[in-house]
């Protein structure tokens, strides 16, 4: 090979390497120069985004501090993958390019490219506060758009950026809640009732309640029953009314009379007949 063919082919090697050089890039690396995002870099590692980060062209990271990660670091694996792949933004934006973007854009994220993201759940929407500030938020109709914008933490233009923001971005069902855009459940059967809270069937011997009178128990009214004598204004045969003259077994005041005027009644019986027999002796 000449001379001339070997300078040539050094020259487009040094180019090549020049151009992978500047275009490679390591999510892992860069990140571990920042500790206060040590656990986010650690769950890119765990849930296996390194590998799908750096094997993009261009790319932006929102990365979340420790102190704000918040439950993020609880929630089960799929769960964990699922939000912070909705933080890996597939387009190169710094603040400047984000400032530049009007009052509110839709960016599509790594989220969106899994196959199962549903109703905007892999989009996230950017908007632009009165007072200046830059907040993310899930395009999911309805969600809160409160992840603010804190700052750059490394860049390599135009192929990643990493961003800072407040907090985790979670569409509606991505953490395992019902989504808005899912079937509300169906109404549950009531619970039934506990064996201690239920009434006691009544004995066979005891009779039904009810609402009316019982055959055994005589129904109110407002008239005398069979047993109960009706109250009258005059005296009942066992009770002596009462009155203003004397009853038979009480004394008048002329009851001492009485037996004197029997006893004269007998003496003139008794005189008459007598003079009945003194009157026939003298007739013979």
């Amino acid at each position: 090979m000449s001379s001339s063919l070997r300078s040539a082919a050094l020259i487009l090697l040094s180019c090549f390497l020049l151009v992978s050089t500047a275009t490679a890039f390591n999510i892992t690396k860069l990140l571990g120069r920042y500790p206060e995002f040590s656990n986010f870099n650690d769950l890119l590692s765990k849930t296996e985004l390194v590998r799908e980060i750096n094997s993009r062209k261009t790319i932006t990271v929102l990365a979340v501090s420790n102190d704000a990660l918040g439950g993020l670091s609880s929630k089960p694996e799929e769960v964990q993958k699922a939000v912070l792949s909705n933080h890996v933004v597939l387009d190169y934006y710094d603040i400047l390019k984000l400032q530049k973007m009007k009052n509110r854009n839709v960016l599509t994220t790594l989220y969106q490219t899994t196959g199962v993201a549903s109703e905007g759940q892999g989009f996230l929407d950017v908007t632009h506060k009165k007072d200046g500030s830059i907040v993310f938020g899930s395009a999911v109709k309805g969600s809160p758009q409160d992840t603010k914008l804190l700052g750059s933490v490394a860049a390599q233009p135009y192929n990643i950026s990493v961003l800072s923001v407040s907090q985790p971005i979670v569409a509606p069902g991505m953490d395992g809640s019902l989504s808005p855009f899912a079937s509300p459940p169906k109404a549950s059967a009531p619970a039934p009732t506990p064996a201690h809270k239920k009434k006691a069937p009544p004995p066979a011997d005891a009779p039904a309640p009810s609402d009316g009178p019982t055959a055994d128990a005589p129904a109110p009214s407002d008239g005398p029953t069979a047993d109960a004598p009706a109250p009258s204004d005059g005296p009942t045969a066992d009770a002596p009314a009462p009155s203003d003259g004397p009853t038979s077994d009480a004394p008048t005041a002329d009851t001492d009379d009485k037996p004197h005027a029997n006893a004269a009644g007998k003496l003139s019986g008794a005189s008459f007949g007598l003079a009945v027999v003194l009157a026939s002796f003298l007739a013979l």
